[in-house]
């Protein structure tokens, strides 16, 4: 088993709380706007950034640097590689013109892959509709493992219950059989199923790992569904204050992503939220990254497989998976799949 130590505290992550919601629908989304080093300052005067050394050895330059998008929770890391790949500019204001203030989120970016707007996302595992998408458009995707990820169920910390499993999660998300926390252990009292958008990169890792081709109850999507990762993890914390009179053993649970988790608390400080074991498999770093923990997916750089052995989009993609590329990983908050103990030289 690896042992990951990795400083989790990262300042750069505060970006996380700026981007917008989810749309509903995808065809309120927004994507994200293509990424190139130059950019014209506040002064009107265009800047071209420079290539770090690092991008010149693997051949990345100004003019071929790739068009890069993904998750909202790989953000940070799109971000930290534009960073690697140049030099700072002088301008106080603005050192790196052009880097990417946003992201188009999961699904979204698949889309804007197989449509060719982008060369390269780094998002977690796809939907089967991600798949059946990439098929009916005759375009085969090619994944490059870089990350570790793991999907997780939370609920209030003073909530007694510590564990859930599949069987459990359906009947409480699909046909609303379960109701109650007594059912699974708890104390008599209302669960209130928090759910995500459908177009949502969690959403899709739920449907994938746990609901079996069960969908969403309509009840559920009606009354307690997050459009954004923030939203669910703050609905979770604070449901305790908009409990009805005589609801206090009601608490809400919902899913995310592990490492986002840790993301959230390293910029606001630790919630009242806790995760729960699945399987009776608690998610750490080291449960994930050997897959003990049953629900744990992988962070993928991927890219159109008709790509250009050369093409700038796959040199980034194969430098993500080296101790550097690892590094940048790790320090942008992600599950590392290399044992980092030092920064590289």
């Amino acid at each position: 088993m690896y042992e990951i130590k990795i400083p989790i505290k990262i300042v750069l992550l505060i970006t996380l709380f700026l981007l917008p919601g989810c749309a509903n629908s995808r065809d309120g989304e927004r994507p994200a706007e293509p990424q190139t080093p130059v950019e014209q300052n506040t002064h009107g005067q265009t800047i071209m950034l420079t290539p770090s050394g690092e991008a010149a050895a693997i051949g990345i330059t100004a003019e071929n640097y790739p068009r890069i998008d993904g998750s909202t929770s790989t953000l940070p890391l799109v971000q930290r590689i534009y960073q690697r790949m140049f030099v700072p500019a002088d301008d106080p204001e603005d050192y790196w013109p052009g880097m990417p203030d946003k992201a188009s989120k999961t699904i979204k970016s698949y889309e804007l892959l197989i449509a060719g707007d982008v060369d390269l996302i780094v998002v977690p595992d796809p939907s089967q509709e991600v798949r059946e998408m990439a098929r009916s458009a005759g375009m085969e995707l090619e994944y490059i493992p870089v990350g570790a990820e793991g999907l997780v169920f939370i609920t209030h910390q003073d909530n007694p219950v510590n564990d859930i499993d599949g069987s459990q999660v359906q009947k409480i998300y699909t046909d609303m059989s379960i109701t109650d926390w007594a059912d699974i252990g708890g104390k008599n009292g209302r669960i209130v199923p928090i759910c995500r958008n459908a177009d949502s990169g969690s959403q899709a890792q739920i449907e994938n790992l746990v609901l079996g081709g069960k969908l969403i109850n309509p009840t559920v999507e009606e009354n307690y569904m997050e459009r954004d990762m923030n939203g669910m993890v703050q609905m979770v914390e604070e449901y305790r204050y908009f409990a009805k009179d005589g609801e206090e053993n009601a608490y809400a649970l919902g899913y995310t992503l592990y490492y986002y988790i840790q993301i959230t608390q390293s910029v606001a400080g630790e919630m009242a939220i806790k995760t729960l074991a699945f399987d009776g498999v608690a998610p750490t770093p080291e449960t994930i990254l050997s897959r003990e923990y049953p629900l744990a997916i992988n962070y993928y750089a991927v890219m159109r497989k008709d790509l250009p052995g050369e093409h700038s989009a796959r040199k980034i993609a194969e430098w993500l998976t080296t101790t550097e590329g690892q590094w940048e990983v790790a320090f942008s908050g992600l599950g590392a799949l290399q044992t980092l103990y030092r920064p590289p030289q």
